[in-house]
Order: structure tokens, then C-alpha cells, then sequence
């Protein structure tokens, strides 16, 4: 499974990648706006988007904490646009499905072809034991 990024990158699960917002961030070009710290992971991610007619689309996360997420996925999202998602973490040897739902509050559009990058802001999010192979 891979994803075309904006950037011309093609990412499977467990490859890093960048955007050059975060790079800036890291070399203090840009101040860090989030209220909370992120953590990288790259793990597939189901999404949807009712008000867009939008149900179990794939996604790839590239970063999330307890307030929101930052994914890329193939879809035309707008901010305020109420949203889903959907995916497993690991965590101190035991898989934990996240379910989460929350409000789109920026959208990056890369040129056509290539997924586009999605922050969330969580309203709800919600942990179960998650059976993963």
C-alpha cells in the first residue's frame, strides 16, 4: 500500500516523511502553534467524512496527539468539515484501535495526483483493545 504525497513522495507505512511546515518549525523559522506535543507515526488510518459524502477511506497518518492528528488521504476536505478516523496503535506490546472523531482545521493541496494533507482537531476520541495480526 503506498501513498503519493504532495512533496513527490512515495510512502508505505513505516517510512518518515516531512512537510516543510514541521521543518521550519525545527529550525525555529516557524513558532510551534499546537497546545500539545505530537508524536510521528506512519500507520494506515481509516476515514470518514459523512458532510462529504465519505465513508472508510484510506488514510496515512503522519503525526497525532491527544488533541488531533495530521494525515494524508485522497480527498477534497474543506476546514470545519466534521470527521472520523479510525486507526491502531502499539503501546506497551498491546494493539489499541482509536477511534476518534473531530473537526478538519487545515488542509495542504498538493498538485493533482497526490494525497492531501489533513490536521484534525479531536472532539471525542476513544480507545479499545484492537485484535491486529
Amino acid at each position: 500500500m503506498q501513498l503519493l504525497l504532495g512533496n513527490g513522495m512515495r510512502v508505505e507505512p513505516g517510512m518518515p516523511e516531512r512537510s516543510q511546515r514541521a521543518i521550519d518549525i525545527m529550525r525555529s523559522v516557524l513558532e510551534e502553534e499546537r497546545g500539545v506535543s505530537r508524536v510521528h507515526v506512519t500507520v494506515p488510518a481509516s476515514v470518514s467524512c459523512p458532510t462529504l459524502n465519505c465513508q472508510n477511506r484510506l488514510a496515512i497518518m503522519r503525526d497525532v496527539s491527544t488533541s488531533g492528528a495530521f494525515f494524508y488521504a485522497e480527498l477534497d476536505a474543506f476546514e470545519g468539515e466534521p470527521i472520523s478516523l479510525q486507526f491502531v496503535l502499539s503501546a506497551f506490546g498491546k494493539n489499541i484501535r482509536m477511534v476518534c472523531d473531530g473537526e478538519i482545521v487545515r488542509v495542504e493541496r498538493f498538485p493533482r495526483g497526490a494525497a492531501t494533507g489533513i490536521a484534525v482537531q479531536f472532539s471525542r476520541c476513544n480507545m479499545f483493545p484492537a485484535d491486529v495480526s
